[in-house]
């Protein structure tokens, strides 16, 4: 009896890491950006917001980075490069800031993503191309 149960957990265990990837389902992009450049590029950053505490969206940017998944729903891991890309905009207390650099990867990716977020000005974020937001 006692090999049998360790004959089904291998098994178990075996079939769950040989289960091939599938695509999600076109529904699960629709908070996914239809602009190539949305997120890619520094005039176009994702605004999490969510960095002063006290804002309204403090936290969101943790909120955001739990919710990515790879296009067939791998989880996605989210590694902070750094500042870069300094910015103005009078309606912030500073008149400005610096944008942060994230690199996305996950399981099976050629190449990482590299996007860039605005951590002091919110807008509804949605998820770059080739990515899902949950």
């Amino acid at each position: 009896m006692k090999q049998v149960l360790v004959i089904l957990f291998i098994l178990l265990i075996v079939g769950c890491n040989t289960t091939p990837q599938v695509p999600l389902p076109v529904e699960s992009f629709h908070l996914t950006s239809t602009d190539p450049e949305y997120g890619y590029i520094a005039e176009k950053p994702i605004e999490l917001g969510g960095f002063l505490r006290g804002s309204k969206s403090e936290g969101a940017h943790v909120q955001y980075f739990e919710g990515l998944l790879g296009p067939n729903g791998e989880q996605v891991k989210v590694s902070r490069i750094g500042s870069c890309c300094a910015f103005e905009d009078k309606s912030m207390p500073f008149g400005g800031g610096l944008l942060d650099r994230y690199q996305l990867t996950y399981k099976g990716q050629n190449k990482p993503a590299i996007i860039y977020v605005n951590l002091y000005k919110f807008n509804k974020p949605l998820a770059p191309k080739g990515f899902a937001l949950l």
